[in-house]
């Protein structure tokens, strides 16, 4: 065996993909085991990016580059495939002992450590959002709250005679705060909770078409102060065995979202029962998810893009996949004929105990 032989049979052991091609010509003289099994092709014609995703022009292939006598010290490329980019850091080193010389390349591929500090950066992102938003949201009602409260403390000075009913009204927007913050601070705690698999269910059985009716009782101002109309198509009358309140939190943030997002049209409620599956589908004929957030609204802290501002922590409908979960049940959202959204929270009528991942 020849020496230059014993040496590329030692390079097929490596891990990374290796080219040799001969100086000037670019003809390729090698390819070992890693880059050979490759689905796609380092060398030219193929086509390449740079480390951002600009294409290149052929004069600029990293192959190409190394075969004029240009080196390599760690640039990123980027290659398309059908499967996914994979990027790599290329190395070049010249062997010019022989004529023509020798040029060996090394392809190290950081495709996931790239993704890696994609998530990362955009987490990051989402928490500023988040903290933003959260200091907006914690400090309206708690604005709002102190003008009732410092209005009622000048009223009651001014008018000793103050009736009850006078008191309570000049109480209810406190109060409306109040239970405002509430949610907010149960939504963190639940973010919590779910986080570190501290979701317990207290079960207990009741019938479905009663939850249903009194959720959509309780919004049915908001969604009218919101322009939209809020009613129960459908709902079978069945004994479910759920955590009554955490499915009653569950279906209310999927109406809030619906109002939130549903642009003042009609919102619509019903539930379906199929084998031992029960399904709550909330519909909003609104401005709808695109087929790229579909997942991604599921997440904490986590809004679908739209050209509509809403305010809101991000955490609504994570919560609801959480409680799903929970329940050994799934939540999905779909496209609705003629626009909008179709929110389903599938679930099993009979809940025993779900394993925490």
């Amino acid at each position: 065996m020849s020496e230059q032989s014993g040496r590329e049979s030692v390079l097929d052991f490596l891990a990374v993909p290796v080219v040799r091609l001969e100086e000037a010509s670019g003809r390729v003289l090698f390819t070992n085991a890693a880059a050979r099994a490759l689905p796609f092709s380092l060398v030219p014609p193929t086509a390449v990016s740079d480390g951002e995703g600009a294409p290149l022009p052929p004069e600029q292939h990293p192959v190409t580059r190394a075969a004029r006598g240009e080196r390599l010290e760690g640039e990123l490329f980027r290659w398309a495939t059908p499967e996914g980019d994979h990027t790599f850091v290329v190395h070049s080193r010249v062997d010019r002992s022989r004529s023509p010389g020798v040029v060996t390349l090394t392809f190290q591929e950081v495709s996931p450590w790239r993704r890696a500090e994609e998530d990362l950066r955009r987490a990051l992102g989402a928490r500023d959002t988040f903290l933003s938003v959260a200091s907006h949201e914690l400090k309206s009602p708690i604005t709002v709250l102190q003008l009732v409260l410092e209005r009622l403390q000048r009223g009651a000075r001014r008018e000793t005679n103050l009736s009850g009913s006078q008191v309570a009204e000049r109480l209810e927007p406190a109060l409306r705060q109040v239970r405002r913050l509430g949610v907010l601070v149960q939504n963190l705690l639940d973010v919590s909770r779910a986080r570190n698999n501290h979701f317990v269910l207290e079960r207990e059985r009741f019938e479905l078409g009663t939850l249903v009716r009194e959720v959509c009782e309780r919004f049915t101002e908001q969604s009218r102060q919101a322009g939209s109309t809020l009613v129960v198509e459908d709902c079978p009358p069945v004994q479910v065995h759920w955590d009554r309140m955490r499915v009653e939190q569950a279906l209310s943030n999927l109406v809030t979202n619906a109002i939130k997002y549903g642009a003042g049209g009609p919102i619509s409620v019903c539930a379906g029962l199929q084998g031992g599956t029960v399904s709550l589908r909330v519909e909003d004929r609104g401005i709808g998810v695109a087929d790229g957030d579909r997942e991604r609204i599921f997440n904490p802290f986590e809004r679908a893009a739209s050209g509509h501002r809403v305010e809101s922590l991000g955490l609504g409908l994570y919560i609801v996949r959480e409680i799903a979960r929970a329940h050994g049940g799934t939540v999905r959202v779909s496209g609705r004929e003629g626009g909008g959204s179709s929110f389903t929270l599938c679930l099993p009528v009979e809940v025993t105990e779900v394993a925490s991942e």
